[in-house]
């Protein structure tokens, strides 16, 4: 793995291991619906930064992860309106996905400055 693609696996896993310790809180009414899609997301978005990783041809599976971390943004958002986390909380959720949305930018810019070279 690159160092810049390490980064955003890094930066991403400690969002998930953060995350879920606070999805385990959650209202048992919402822990099936809310925090479990968050939890997927989560989840899924490490795994495609794994796969894309390894794959020559990045570009769909990163737009995937993109699409992911919008749906991220929104369930967390949602969270924080319904009080299941704090001000606070949500402050530091969004600037660590807001860290993960730059870095994963630089790399679809990087793969697509690649595609045009090629």
């Amino acid at each position: 793995m690159s160092e810049q693609n390490l980064k955003i696996f890094l930066n991403m896993y400690d969002f998930a291991l953060w995350m879920l310790n606070h999805t385990s809180k959650f209202p048992k009414s919402s822990r099936f619906s809310v925090s479990v899609r968050i939890e997927n997301l989560i989840l899924d978005m490490l795994e495609g930064i794994i796969i894309a990783n390894r794959r020559q041809k990045k570009e769909g599976k990163l737009f995937e992860i993109d699409e992911n971390l919008e749906r991220l943004r929104i369930l967390i958002r949602l969270s924080k309106d319904m009080k299941f986390l704090s001000p606070q909380s949500y402050e530091y959720a969004a600037k660590q996905l807001n860290e993960t949305g730059k870095m994963l930018g630089g790399w679809i810019k990087q793969q697509k400055i690649a595609a045009v070279e090629n």
